[in-house]
């Protein structure tokens, strides 16, 4: 068996999530999340709707790559290239330093801070390495759209709530832990991180 190609070697494209393509992310979502924390279609369109430029999607060229499943569901904004869609980030807006289960549930367009609801990698390319890549081109995209604010509300920090087994993830792309969380979704403890943004 051939070992799977990592992150790196992956001909990966990271654009915005398009309105067309979030059936896909629910898919995904619904496949990886326990049904007690996945989101719903609903919230999934609310949240594209209501933040667009919050929701990266890691997309694989399908030209020139070998390392996929056969079950492939191309993406629908995809033009010459054929793309398949393997993990999103999506996030809305939030005010204050802490989350809560209510600053989870909404959007607040004049909000300072980044809520993550969902770092999500399909199961056929987990342990690659795609999560930290996936994490680190959104960082970089938040950070660009303060660069490209023009005098407006910049962003402050990134906030999201992790179970305790996943936080070394987030850890190592520059996530410090809060500590627990007060948020319950689901049967397991969350524990809150933040990432600073330079301003």
């Amino acid at each position: 068996m051939t070992e799977k190609k990592r992150a790196e070697s992956l001909p990966l494209e990271f654009k915005l999530v398009s309105a067309d393509d979030v059936p896909l992310t629910y898919a995904i979502e619904i496949q990886e999340y326990p049904e007690s924390e996945a989101a719903s279609l609903k919230n999934l369109i609310f949240r594209q709707n209501a933040a667009p430029e919050l929701f990266l999607g890691c997309y694989l060229r399908k030209d020139d790559n070998q390392d996929s499943p056969s079950s492939f569901h191309p993406s629908s904004n995809s033009t010459n290239t054929p793309l398949e869609l393997v993990g999103y980030i999506v996030s809305t807006l939030v005010s204050g330093d802490h989350l809560t289960h209510s600053s989870m549930s909404s959007h607040d367009p004049s909000g300072d801070a980044v809520c993550i609801h969902s770092v999500c990698v399909s199961s056929a390319f987990q342990r690659r390495g795609i999560a930290t890549r996936l994490l680190r081109e959104y960082l970089q995209h938040l950070q660009g759209l303060n660069n490209n604010a023009h005098g407006s509300k910049r962003l402050k920090r990134v906030l999201l709530i992790a179970h305790e087994h996943t936080t070394g993830l987030y850890a190592g792309v520059g996530f410090v832990l809060i500590g627990k969380s007060s948020v319950e979704h689901g049967p397991d403890p969350w524990f809150e991180m933040v990432y600073t943004l330079e301003h």
